[in-house]
This record gives structure tokens, C-alpha cells and sequence, in this order.
């Protein structure tokens, strides 16, 4: 899989989880430089965060760490940014709503890198075999 670059969005207060999430990840994979942490003041700001990643980084794929208690309202509008995100962008996002601790959160992340990969790399054999024909 090579070496992969990640971001970490977390929302103050929600950071208890990033360690366990690094370290799973550094296990899974090897890590390209420094993991990018971005903080921000709330769960509403994490969609911006998630484009700001995929505008103007180069990582491979974002966890983002949400808070538990959070109005269903706001969390709902917010997993609705990141998916408008993640599609528009093509990176995986991965969420602490879905993967509750950091490390079943890292798994998450590298199983969504590996299967992007690889199917991008059966789109570029299809192509490669229908140039051949």
C-alpha cells in the first residue's frame, strides 16, 4: 500500500481518542510525515475542515472525531457535510459515530484507503485491456 498521509479533525473536547487512533494506524501502515491535526470549535465546522483537507493537502483519507452528546440535528447536518465532502472529493472520511474508539476508527480509515486503491487500480487495468482490444 506504500506509505499513507492521514488528517485528524477533532472537535474540542473530543481529542481522548486521536493516540489510540495513531498508534493503530502506525501498526496498520506506514505513515508518510506527521499525522495533520486540525482542531475545531464544533461539530458544525467539520465539513469545512474536511474540504479545507481535501483542497489543500495531499493526505489520503480524514477521521474526524465528534462528539457523542451532540444534538442529533446538528450531527445529522454535519455527517451530511462530510459525505457531500468525501464524494465530491473522492477521500475517505471516517467518523467517530460509526467507528466508536480509535482503533476500529484507524481500521476503518486504512480498509477505505486499501479499497479506493484497489479499485482504482482495476478501473486503470479495464481501461488499459479496452486500449489493447
Amino acid at each position: 500500500m506504500g506509505a499513507l498521509k492521514f488528517g485528524f479533525i477533532v472537535v474540542e473536547g473530543c481529542g481522548e481518542q486521536t493516540m489510540m487512533a495513531e498508534c493503530g494506524l502506525s501498526q496498520m501502515v506506514e505513515i508518510e510525515g506527521e499525522v495533520e491535526y486540525r482542531l475545531v470549535p464544533g461539530t458544525g465546522e467539520t465539513a469545512l475542515a474536511a474540504k479545507c483537507f481535501a483542497e489543500l493537502t495531499s493526505v489520503d483519507a480524514v477521521l474526524v472525531f465528534l462528539p457523542t452528546s451532540e444534538h442529533p440535528a446538528v450531527l445529522g447536518a454535519a455527517l451530511n457535510g462530510l459525505t457531500d465532502v468525501m464524494i465530491e472529493w473522492n477521500m475517505p472520511i471516517v467518523t467517530t459515530l460509526s467507528h466508536p474508539d480509535g482503533l476500529s476508527l484507524a481500521r476503518a480509515a486504512v480498509a477505505m484507503v486499501g479499497l479506493q486503491m484497489e479499485m482504482e487500480a482495476r478501473a486503470e487495468m479495464a481501461q488499459a485491456s479496452d486500449v489493447i482490444s
